[in-house]
């Protein structure tokens, strides 16, 4: 009768992976966690529109994110309400820190394109040309 061996070439001697186990769940929820802490806040009032064409940019880094809400009011993440030029202000700060900085814009699908327009110019003017508008994506 031959005796069982274990993943050493012993007999008798077997692993006990469980502690394994346990450690992968961990780390599991760990980067569940760790990956909605990464995610820019949201307002709940800021209903984007919807395109079928939406792609999801990769590079979050130097993301300035601005609301325009349906009156056409100006707020950033925090809340505070923006004129153009303290919109600007704020963009050419932001510019000086970071070299990669982009306009992450969420506008309420409402919203008239003038109000848009001036947020874009002004975020150029402060020199950041790059603008990422906020849509839901649909299935093709």
């Amino acid at each position: 009768m031959a005796k069982e061996n274990d993943l050493f070439g012993g007999p008798g001697l077997k692993a006990d992976l469980s502690p394994m186990i346990d450690l992968v769940f961990l780390l599991l929820i760990f980067f569940m966690v760790a990956a909605n802490i990464i995610t820019f806040p949201k307002d709940p009032n800021v209903i984007i529109p919807v395109a079928s064409d939406a792609a999801v940019p990769e590079l979050v880094d130097g993301r300035v994110v601005i609301n325009i809400y349906i009156d056409g009011t100006v707020k950033d993440v925090d809340g505070n309400t923006l004129t153009i030029p303290q919109l600007r202000e704020r963009v050419s700060r932001a510019k000086s820190q970071n070299a990669n900085t982009r306009i992450h814009l969420r506008a309420h699908k409402g919203v008239p394109y003038k109000h848009i327009q001036e947020v874009s110019q002004a975020s150029a003017q402060a020199g950041v040309p790059t603008v990422i508008f906020s849509t839901y994506q649909t299935s093709k």
